[in-house]
Order: structure tokens, then C-alpha cells, then sequence
């Protein structure tokens, strides 16, 4: 793949200028704002509500590849299909056996990994709610050798694919869960939900941020796609699991090398109140829309390479060890 740092100067069309708000993205997603709040929509929502609204419309008119937009076709057929019927009687089980049960039955349903914690509300997008008690995060894994290749339509409908799957995960534990009595709310992507899923993650023990935006995880390091399900059944929450990505992201350059806009930058930021890893939204997105999708950074991350996750996760963690 040719290292599109070496690209010309990407130039957004006059077109897609001309569809941004006046309010920046950055300023929605509360850069630089020391107090906390909740996040505000950005993109992938109803463009009705949306600041961005106008170019999501036109990414979804004009800037998809065939192959994403048939995965995407039975991803929304897929979500019209109505939910089981909630059975009469809740199955009684204790919150260790609830779980674990609830833990096989997400790797059974074509999730390859799979995490619970308690739905916090800080997670909960502004003007929408979630009034449930605990948060079931999935993850799907992608094929790196299609993600590698991104910007492409072979990336894209790679993503849409695994987003599909993420997605019938979700509404098939939420199946199992309302089969057994409790109710279960289930989302899959590419649009958003009314939780943000990553800091969920984060805590239901799949990984760290990693400086590209996107989750580290052990196992399958940054290719790995989300859904959730919330609901009410008693469960055990996971602990989080920091092992080194934190750290080997601030001494790595790949991902702000290879970003064609320089939308990652080398040190943390603040973001309504909290220093963390950000990508620039308004110059991602530009390039984001008029190529298809992207996810350069995630493809070319050392962690996304197949087999590479564990070994230096491993690594990592020895070496965190051997300091105490």
C-alpha cells in the first residue's frame, strides 16, 4: 500500500465546504472544555438533529462504496425485523450465574469478544436516554487484510461487514435475554446509539484508547468493530485491562504519520474535562467523506497486524511487572 503521507495535499471540494455548519466539530465535541458533561451528537445520528446533518446526507448519497452499502442494505433489514416477544417469566439467576451465561451465549451469537459493566450516564449521549442498569458490550474482529488496505472500497465494505455481524449479535443476545424474561435493549453500528460505546468498553475490560481514537484490545488489537446490549438482569460487572497501550502509543508515530490531514496529534487533549486521545474531527472527517470511509490509522497500527496483539500485549505487561 503506498504511504498516503506521501499523497498530495488532500483539498476538501468546494461541495462538501460548503455543507459544514458554523459550529465546528471540535467546538460540538467539547475540545478543549475543562468541565464535564455529557457528549453531544456529532455525526451518525439522525441528520435531523445534527449541526453535520447536511454532509452526513451527502456522504450517504454519494461517498459509500457498492460493496459497504449491500452490507449496510441487510444490516437495516436485518435491525426491521421485529424483537421476540418478552417471556412471561424471568429466569432466576444470580448475578455470577447470570453472567457467565450471558457471557457464552454472546460468543455463541457470532460475538468474538465479549465484556459487562454497569451503564453509567455520563455515557449517555445529550437528548437521548438509557434507563437500564447494566451495559453488555460485543466485539466483532475484522479481517486485517482487508483493513490494511484502507482507504478502499475492499476497507469499507470490510467494516460494513463486521458492523452487520456487530449488530445481529446484539439483537440476537437481546433475543436470548428477552427469551429468558428480561428485557434487552440491543444496538449495533455504523449510527450511533444513545451510549457511546468506547468508554463502556473501556471499562468492561476490553483494552485502552489507543492516540487514533479507537480501542486497543489485547487480543485483537485496534480490528475489532462494536455493539452493546443494556438491560436489566443482575449481572457481575468486568474490570478494566490496561496493559501498555496507553504508554506505546505516546512513544509511536505510526497513526499521526500516515493520517493524510494530520488529524492525530502526538499529545493528549483536553475534552469536556477529561485528557485523553483525540482525532481531530473537522479535518478527519472531510477526508472521511469524500474517500469512502478511511481508517488508515487503525489499519496500519502495529496492534491491528493478525497475530501481533498478544504477543506485545504480553510483552507489555512482563515489563510493567518486572518495574514493581
Amino acid at each position: 500500500m503506498t504511504d498516503p503521507s506521501q499523497d498530495a495535499p488532500f483539498r476538501a471540494r468546494q461541495e462538501v465546504l460548503n455543507l459544514l455548519p458554523e459550529r465546528s466539530g471540535n467546538h460540538i465535541n467539547g475540545l478543549g472544555e475543562a468541565e464535564k458533561r455529557n457528549a453531544s451528537p456529532v455525526m451518525w445520528h439522525d441528520p435531523d438533529i445534527l449541526a453535520h446533518g447536511d454532509l452526513q446526507n451527502w456522504f450517504f448519497a454519494n461517498g459509500t462504496a457498492p460493496g459497504a452499502n449491500m452490507h449496510r442494505a441487510a444490516n437495516q433489514e436485518f435491525m426491521s425485523k421485529p424483537m421476540p416477544d418478552l417471556a412471561s417469566e424471568a429466569a432466576d439467576w444470580t448475578p455470577d450465574a447470570a453472567a457467565a451465561k450471558v457471557k457464552a451465549a454472546a460468543l455463541e451469537l457470532e460475538s468474538d469478544i465479549v465484556g459487562i459493566v454497569r451503564l453509567n450516564q455520563d455515557w449517555v449521549f445529550d437528548g437521548y436516554e438509557a434507563n437500564y442498569q447494566w451495559i453488555i458490550v460485543l466485539g466483532v474482529a475484522m479481517d486485517w487484510d482487508c483493513l490494511k488496505t484502507a482507504p478502499s472500497e475492499k476497507s469499507q465494505t470490510e467494516v460494513q461487514n463486521q458492523y452487520g455481524r456487530g449488530t445481529r449479535a446484539a439483537y440476537k443476545l437481546a433475543g436470548w435475554l428477552r427469551g429468558h424474561g428480561w428485557d434487552a435493549h440491543p444496538h449495533g453500528g455504523p449510527i450511533a446509539g444513545p451510549v457511546l460505546m468506547i468508554p463502556a468498553a473501556i471499562e468492561a475490560g476490553f483494552g485502552e484508547l489507543g492516540k487514533h481514537g479507537s480501542m486497543i484490545n489485547r487480543q485483537f488489537g485496534s480490528s475489532f468493530r462494536l455493539a452493546c446490549v443494556m438491560t436489566d438482569l443482575p449481572l457481575v460487572a468486568e474490570a478494566p485491562d490496561a496493559f501498555g497501550a496507553d504508554d506505546f502509543c505516546a512513544s509511536c508515530q505510526v497513526c499521526t504519520k500516515v493520517c493524510p490531514v494530520d488529524a492525530i496529534k502526538p499529545m493528549k487533549q483536553t475534552v469536556r474535562g477529561e485528557d485523553k486521545w483525540y482525532v481531530d474531527f473537522d479535518e478527519c472527517i472531510l477526508y472521511f467523506v469524500e474517500n469512502r470511509g478511511c481508517g488508515i490509522c487503525i489499519g496500519q497500527c502495529p496492534w491491528s497486524r493478525t497475530g501481533t496483539a498478544p504477543k506485545l500485549a504480553a510483552k507489555l505487561t512482563r515489563r510493567a511487572e518486572a518495574k514493581i
